[in-house]
C-alpha cells in the first residue's frame, strides 16, 4: 500500500493545502476526506485492496475536531510529518492514527470514538 495520509474534518483550507504540502514534500499521497464517506471503513479509504465498500451515504453530525490517520506511513516519515508541522507553527491535531488491521476495519464515526476515549485517558488528572 502506498503511503497516505488520511485527512477529516480539515475546515481551514490554507491549513489543509500546508498539510499537503508537508506530504508532497515526502511523496507521500494525501486524503481529504468528506463527510458523506464516513461509512466507508477507514482500509477502503486508505486504498487497501482487501478492504470492501459500502454503499451507505454518512449523513450524521460532523466529526467533533480534525482527525488524521496515517497508512502506510513509515516510522521516520511521520516524525518528519510531525516535526514540520510543528516548524510551521501549525495548530495541534490531537485526534491521530495509524492504520493497522484492526483499525482498518472500523469506519471514521468509530475510529474516532475511539480515539476520543484514548485522548481523554490521557488527559485525565
Amino acid at each position: 500500500m502506498r503511503e497516505t495520509v488520511l485527512l477529516f474534518n480539515i475546515k481551514d483550507k490554507k491549513r489543509a493545502q500546508e498539510l499537503q504540502m508537508i506530504c508532497m514534500s515526502l511523496r507521500i499521497r494525501v486524503r481529504l476526506i468528506k463527510k458523506e464517506e464516513y461509512f466507508q471503513t477507514v482500509g477502503v479509504l486508505a486504498g487497501m485492496k482487501e478492504a470492501s465498500e459500502t454503499d451507505r451515504i454518512y449523513e450524521g453530525e460532523e466529526l467533533a475536531d480534525e482527525m488524521m490517520v496515517f497508512a502506510g506511513v513509515t516510522g521516520s516519515h511521520l516524525d518528519q510529518i510531525l516535526f514540520m508541522m510543528r516548524k510551521k507553527g501549525m495548530k495541534r491535531t490531537d485526534y491521530k492514527a495509524v492504520l493497522t488491521d484492526t483499525n482498518s476495519q472500523w469506519t471514521v464515526p468509530e475510529l474516532f470514538k475511539e480515539l476520543e476515549k484514548e485522548h481523554a485517558a490521557m488527559h485525565q488528572s
